[in-house]
């Protein structure tokens, strides 16, 4: 399996980054490594909306990090702070290619007390687990699943994040299996 980099941008929490590599190596059984990339994401802001554009951030860092250049094996998950959109949805939690080498995923609609709950790091990091799983799932190709507790399940609310678990259904687990 391609390696993973992951890169904490727009100031992401480092509490945060600290607690993927582990999870990453654990779930995908590769190497990890966190690595500095300057990249200023006011470039990706959509001032009208107030949020940034996951899609464009993804092509940046595709035609820019220079560890993906030559079909390198290696992926990057990078990991941000701010609200993320495309253009035909109100907002996202992350953004992989299919079966390439970008992700990205935001914790800014994961934290409780945006709900109005109190604090809950343990939550958080549950839902962030679950979300970079689930993107770097995408990037080694697996799609979306229909079973709702599997980690590819499509989430559109937090709600849905929290029904599911960290891990693959057997079904996604064998295609993941079988992927170089």
């Amino acid at each position: 399996m391609k390696a993973i980099h992951l890169l904490p941008i727009g100031g992401a929490s480092p509490e945060l980054v600290e607690t993927l590599p582990g999870l990453l190596r654990e779930t995908f059984r590769t190497r990890v490594e966190v690595h500095a990339f300057n990249m200023d994401p006011e470039q990706f802001l959509d001032a009208g909306r107030g949020q940034y554009n996951s899609t464009d951030m993804l092509m940046h860092l595709k035609s820019r990090y220079p560890a993906l250049e030559g079909g390198s094996g290696v992926c990057t998950l990078a990991l941000v702070p701010f609200d993320l959109f495309i253009p035909i949805l109100t907002y996202v939690f992350g953004e992989a290619e299919v079966g390439g080498n970008v992700a990205v995923v935001s914790y800014h609609r994961l934290a409780p007390e945006r709900y109005g709950l109190p604090s809950d790091n343990d939550l958080l990091l549950a839902r962030l687990g679950k979300e970079v799983v689930h993107e770097i799932g995408h990037v080694f190709s697996l799609t979306h699943c229909s079973v709702q507790s599997c980690v590819m399940h499509s989430s559109s609310y937090v709600e849905d994040i929290d029904l599911k678990e960290r891990s693959f259904c057997r079904g996604c687990a064998s295609e993941l299996a079988h992927r170089p």
